[in-house]
């Protein structure tokens, strides 16, 4: 989230702003924690930066958003994947193969 924050701002700043930035994640338990703000016993030992995180969204600058995880390409960078799967992935970010 700190760096689709700087982003936001470096677009900002060059002249190229945006509405809303879109910011997308494959646990869907840290999207409903992070959009609905009630407390729950496990999550107490959560700090600063959550609460900073949801003051941005509460913002609205910055959406929090649902991907699944076969269409997320962060993960032919992250993780071990197949070649059919980094394919996949190229395909996911406009990237032309050989």
């Amino acid at each position: 989230m700190k760096e689709a924050i700087w982003l936001y701002g470096l677009l900002k700043d060059l002249g190229v702003g945006q509405k809303q930035l879109e910011v997308y994640s494959d646990n869907q338990s840290a999207i409903h924690l992070a959009k609905n703000q009630v407390f729950h016993a496990r999550t107490t030992h959560i700090d600063v930066r959550y609460h900073f995180v949801c003051e941005i969204l509460e913002e609205e600058e910055i959406i929090l958003q649902k991907i699944h995880t076969t269409e997320n390409p962060v993960y032919m960078l992250t993780k071990v994947v197949t070649r059919v799967k980094f394919e996949h992935c190229l395909d996911l970010v406009n990237i032309l193969h050989i």
